[in-house]
């Protein structure tokens, strides 16, 4: 006898689209904690592998942008605001890169009123700080009351180049570090050696630069940072809402 398409039965069309309705809510619920994972927030804080750099900045941005940031201000500028009471845009850009990656081991070279470094600290989840090490540098000493909340923030007086504060700086960590940013003198020379300097020292998993396109010495330093890194080196500007002064990341292993 031949096949009879109106012999198909009401139930066996009903369970059909159960089936079919049931794969594709279980096709969601597993791309919904693909993306949980992606951005650290499901099980464990674990994050999937995302090999793409853009891809990991946008998602630092997209992260960073939930954490509450409120008293890491700014602090005094050389514009014509004298001070700046809240957080600017690329510190939820840190924020969202140390909580994305789970950065816990961080050298900050130029810390100015603390802002930057705080952030950072924001991004750390509250169970990984006892056994996290921040460390920032500068040649000044600003916003003492303010670093009182991050008692967990180590403090280095003097110029990060010198003889004795990199051995103290370097002292400060017993394995390779997640990260160094830099946001000090923008001289290609003063920059350049800071970033070969810690790097070779400590093996950072990533640097990232704040102004490369500040100045021409931060944008010829920047392109020959590109040249050799290719595809691990990628210009945050825009992400990170940074476009003027210029905002790169480096993934250096």
């Amino acid at each position: 006898m031949g096949y009879d398409s109106t012999n198909i039965s009401p139930l066996s069309t009903n369970i059909s689209v159960i089936n079919s309705g049931l794969n594709y809510l279980i096709i969601k619920l597993l791309s919904y904690i693909m993306l949980m994972e992606g951005i650290g927030y499901y099980k464990g804080k674990t994050n999937m592998t995302v090999t793409n750099l853009k891809e990991i900045c946008e998602q630092a941005m997209e992260v960073g942008t939930k954490i509450d940031l409120s008293d890491c201000p700014y602090g005094e500028t050389t514009g014509s605001c004298y001070f700046v009471k809240r957080p600017t845009n690329y510190y939820f850009f840190l924020a969202g890169l140390v909580r994305l990656q789970r950065l816990t081991h961080i050298v900050e070279i130029g810390t100015n009123y603390g802002g930057s470094i705080m952030s950072m600290s924001k991004g750390i989840y509250k169970d990984d700080i006892e056994n996290s090490r921040l460390v920032t540098v500068d040649i000044i000493r600003k916003n003492n009351e303010g670093f009182k909340k991050y008692p967990h923030i180590k403090r280095i007086y003097g110029d990060s180049l010198k003889e004795d504060v990199a051995r103290k700086i370097v002292g400060s960590f017993d394995k390779k570090i997640d990260l160094i940013y830099i946001d000090s003198v923008h001289e290609y020379n003063h920059t350049r050696e800071n970033i070969y300097t810690y790097a070779a020292k400590l093996s950072p998993r990533y640097v990232v630069l704040d102004d490369i396109r500040q100045c021409d010495d931060m944008i010829r330093l920047w392109c020959e940072l590109v040249e050799e890194f290719g595809n691990n080196a990628f210009d945050a500007s825009d992400i990170s809402i940074r476009k003027g002064a210029g905002f790169g990341v480096i993934r250096w292993r």
